[in-house]
């Protein structure tokens, strides 16, 4: 099967099109431009060249007329070194009509024929020994009688021409990169706005309606950051009404639970309590205990789902009656799963009831598989639930509930959530006061059966403590 690299989206941001756009229009009108000057500045360097032997062919050939008629080869000579003494000129020579040097700086080429006969050499030449040769006739009476010619290095211009062409390739590299540097540091300044209006869309595309952009930059940025500040406050506030009208259906939905079942009338808001109170002594942060806070208010939502002869049901249960209000963690989070907002505290529900050592329910996860706000979730209801009344028993005092909770540390409990529930346990609220405070009842309904149950039944009926 054919794997396929994953594009970045980088490459497909309107940043780095720009970008490229004018890093490329700069790249090649630089290279443009290099190359243009470099080709003028050696055209200019071997036409000084050319115009500089020119000139000295010239004088030679005007100085060497009147001597040539003459046959005064002393003077011929004279004038042949004299041209010498320019460091540009290699070698000078007197031709006669014939192209034969009559007069050469290298006296072994006297008499050699050095240019054919009726040669002229006008175009410039860069013959392979880096020499170039310019002639010019000698014309007396306007009858040719002869050829200046002149040897002239051009080594000189050849190492001005390759000292120009690095000095433009450096140049020319460092325009490139500063160039470009320059605008991708324009490009990214202007178009930041649109980058930071882009992150906010993505913010709210995942559900943070919180993103609030500052109205800086440009008027049309200023413009429309207002625009989109406000388009989110109004999704904000509606996201929020909305919210709170599920929360509110929610909340009345496990505040009909309690009405159904007089003995656990307040359970939710005291374990609520008793779970904010442990988190706070673990120093969680404050969303973690929102979430858990919600989430004791919640827990037995799913009882809503249990018959109420088996929920009120003053004796021991038997194991089809256990497993039948074993199903409230699942109803709870199956009648959560489409509120979006309460995704976090439907996880937590549906582990308050399983056990640390695996032995709980609906899952049987065990140690870390269980969540931390799950696991502190579970020893407070737990606490709440053996010190409130219930139909198959009383509650029991807060010395024996403690010394419960204690041994079933490592087993029902995480070791370190019991040790910070009765570290936190000294510091909790009297139970009349939070009762007062929550405004419900201390003990549920008035209890009428103390004929009914023996202390062994109660001990009996701890294995369903909730």
């Amino acid at each position: 099967m054919a794997l396929r690299l994953k594009e970045s989206t980088f490459f497909k941001t309107i940043k780095f099109k720009l970008s490229a756009l004018f890093c490329s229009f700069t790249i090649t009108l630089s290279i443009l431009a290099g190359v243009t000057f470099y080709d003028y500045k050696k055209d200019f360097l071997f036409n000084q060249l050319k115009e500089n032997a020119g000139t000295l062919s010239k004088n030679l050939a005007i100085n060497a007329g009147a001597a040539l008629l003459d046959s005064d080869e002393m003077q011929l000579s004279v004038l042949v070194f004299t041209e010498l003494k320019n460091p540009s000129v290699l070698s000078a020579a007197i031709l006669d009509h014939e192209g034969k040097a009559l007069i050469h700086s290298d006296i072994k080429k006297i008499g050699d024929a050095v240019l054919p006969e009726n040669s002229f050499q006008e175009k410039l030449d860069i013959p392979k020994e880096n020499q170039l040769k310019e002639i010019k006739p000698i014309f007396v009476n306007g009858k040719k009688i002869g050829t200046a010619l002149l040897t002239m290095d051009i080594s000189p211009v050849l190492k001005k021409v390759d000292t120009l062409k690095m000095g433009l390739f450096t140049a020319t590299l460092a325009f490139i990169c500063f160039g470009c540097y320059l605008i991708i540091h324009v490009i990214g300044n202007l178009l930041e706005p649109l980058g930071v209006l882009s992150q906010a869309a993505v913010k709210i595309g995942h559900g943070d309606l919180s993103v609030r952009i500052h109205e800086n930059g440009g008027e049309e940025i200023r413009k429309l950051s207002n625009v989109f500040n406000k388009m989110t406050e109004g999704l904000d506030h509606a996201n929020r009404n909305a919210e709170e009208g599920y929360l509110q259906s929610v909340m009345a939905l496990s505040a009909a639970v309690e009405a159904s079942d007089p003995y656990t009338r307040g359970h939710c808001d005291r374990v609520a309590y008793y779970s904010e109170q442990i988190a706070l002594h673990m120093e969680m942060d404050k969303a973690f205990v929102k979430k858990l806070v919600l989430a004791g208010q919640l827990h037995d939502l799913g009882k809503i789902g249990v018959d109420k002869e088996i929920l009120c049901k003053p004796g021991h249960l038997d194991s089809d009656e256990f497993d039948h209000i074993a199903r409230h963690p699942m109803i709870a989070w199956q009648i959560l799963e489409s509120v979006q907002f309460l995704t976090k505290e439907r996880d937590i529900i549906i582990v308050h009831h399983e056990r640390f050592d695996g032995k709980g329910y609906p899952k049987g996860l065990c140690g870390d598989q269980i969540c931390p706000a799950g696991k502190i979730l579970a020893v407070a209801d737990c606490y709440d639930a053996m010190t409130s009344n219930r139909p198959y028993r009383r509650h029991m005092d807060e010395k024996k509930a403690l010394e419960i909770i204690k041994g079933e540390r490592g087993k029902q409990f995480d070791p370190d959530i019991v040790n910070a529930f009765l570290e936190a346990h000294a510091f909790f609220e009297d139970r009349e006061s939070l009762d007062k405070r929550l405004e419900i009842s201390s003990r549920g309904r008035v209890w009428c059966y103390d004929e009914t149950f023996s202390e062994a039944d109660q001990n009996t009926n701890l294995a369903v403590l909730n």
